[in-house]
């Protein structure tokens, strides 16, 4: 089945008749989202929700490795998601709920507008950056804060973090409390500054998630 709705094509097969709920859930969240990245339209996308993760892993695939808690990407410009049914395959995703799918939707509708938003983009993607901003926009109550304690090398080689997007949630919490607005969107649209202050950035987000921590207990 074919859908349209306002900046998305969306496919889906019609024995999903959850999915126009997760799409309503979309639309009710775009708006916010799109007003951080000071976007009034998006270039029209598809969605499209793989019913076989199969087929999901091959169209993954094309763009790197394929690990098991992955259930949503934006690696082609588009949102590739899956099903429940296909999500309830994988290890990690074996009780995913309808409000962890909704959430992960719009978890990827925020990587959809970072890269709209970016002007000009770098060689070198700044993973964590990508997920501080979705982790806390896109699905914050999917996550929580902790102490980090993870090299910068470590954090840039994001993927084979054990705890990477926890790390990214609670870099991206101390961003949003210490940082103006306007820094972060100049982040997003001159990647080249976020690299240059990168190191500066995460030492700092160490100090702060320590100290969040303590003062927790």
């Amino acid at each position: 089945m074919v859908v349209k709705r306002n900046f998305f094509e969306i496919e889906y097969d019609e024995s999903l008749t959850y999915i126009p709920e997760v799409i309503d859930y979309l639309e009710s969240k775009m708006k916010d989202i799109m007003d951080f990245f000071e976007l009034k339209s998006i270039t029209p996308r598809k969605i499209i929700i793989y019913n076989d993760l199969e087929s999901y892993k091959k169209q993954f695939e094309r763009f790197g490795q394929y690990r098991d808690y992955v259930c949503a990407d934006t690696n082609d410009g588009n949102i590739n998601l899956l099903s429940l049914e296909a999500a309830h395959q994988t290890k990690t995703h074996a009780n995913m709920s309808l409000e962890e799918l909704k959430a992960a939707i719009a978890h990827e509708f925020v990587h959809i507008c970072q890269q709209e938003a970016q002007v000009k983009p770098e060689k070198v993607e700044v993973v964590w950056f990508w997920e501080a901003l979705a982790t806390n926009l896109g699905n914050p109550n999917m996550f929580r804060r902790i102490e980090i304690e993870e090299s910068n090398d470590e954090i840039a080689n994001f993927s084979s973090l054990k705890n990477n997007y926890l790390i990214a949630f609670t870099i991206g919490n101390y961003l949003l409390k210490n940082y103006s607005h306007d820094q972060i969107l100049e982040y997003v649209r001159f990647p080249k500054g976020l690299i240059n202050d990168a190191s500066d950035i995460l030492n700092k987000a160490k100090e702060w998630s320590i100290k969040v921590i303590k003062a927790k207990m």
